[in-house]
């Protein structure tokens, strides 16, 4: 996760938006980043991935804000944005909590710098915008597709 000094860009104004105030949403809010990452032609895989950070996130805000946030998705070129709006301040470092590897907490915000291809946050006392993107193509490094078969005849001259 790299936090910014300066606020982002407002995305779109027509974005699809969600807004949450209770764990009982938070199915509806990963599903609804989900839909919409897939209809946009995130591949299923990174889908995924991308449902375990939001759930993150949202769970995060749940658990150290009050009133919940609001969660927007959309495009820009190859990249699906996700945005997580809330009322509280953040000013952490993020790194993989070493120091208690098998505490309950403490694994959110680093899993999701995992998950994504950028994370970011801008945070401002009462007010943190949690910046997820995603590329529509893999990571470079990611594994793609199995290879498919050949054919029974590959490499054997025609005929």
């Amino acid at each position: 996760m790299r936090q910014v000094s300066t606020p982002f860009e407002q995305p779109p104004w027509d974005v699809a938006t969600i807004s949450f105030s209770s764990a009982s949403q938070l199915a509806a809010v990963r599903d609804f980043v989900g839909d919409h990452a897939l209809a946009a032609g995130l591949p299923p895989d990174r889908v995924r991935g991308l449902r375990l950070a939001v759930s993150e996130v949202v769970t995060n805000t749940l658990r150290h804000t009050s009133g919940g946030g609001v969660m927007r998705v959309w495009t820009e070129g190859d990249e699906v944005i996700s945005e997580l709006t809330d009322h509280g301040s953040f000013r952490h470092e993020v790194r993989a909590p070493v120091e208690h590897p098998t505490a309950a907490g403490g694994w959110g915000l680093y899993i999701t710098g995992q998950v994504c291809d950028e994370f970011l946050c801008y945070s401002r006392p009462g007010r943190t915008v949690w910046r997820l993107v995603l590329k529509r193509a893999p990571r470079p490094g990611a594994a793609g597709p199995a290879p498919s078969r050949p054919p029974e005849d590959a490499g054997e001259p025609r005929l």
